[in-house]
């Protein structure tokens, strides 16, 4: 069960920033809030988001088993990595810098 649970939480990490990378290109020149949805957002980036949050939910379920430091490590993984994306995308934009 471990082994499926960190296919499932990597499965759906990826997904989750499919998503978050469609969001980010349908607002390649506007600021995109955290915690506030975006000014444009893709239907299908959210149905996306919720089979990743699904999956890496069911990861992080899956490897408990196996220790809580585990659980923590699939639980923070794709949100730090996601922050990070939205907020290098926001102070790009701050900067006026074109998309590459």
């Amino acid at each position: 069960m471990f082994v499926f649970g960190i296919a499932a939480a990597v499965a759906g990490i990826v997904i989750f920033h499919i998503a978050l990378g469609m969001t980010l290109r349908a607002n390649a020149t506007t600021r995109v809030p955290v915690g506030r949805s975006a000014q444009n957002t893709p239907g299908r980036s959210i149905a996306l988001r919720a089979i990743g949050a699904g999956l890496i939910v069911l990861g992080a379920a899956l490897v408990s088993t196996a220790g809580w430091h585990w659980t923590i490590m699939v639980v923070l993984a794709g949100p730090v990595a996601g922050l990070v994306a939205l907020t290098l995308h926001n102070r790009r934009v701050s900067r006026g810098s074109s998309p590459t």
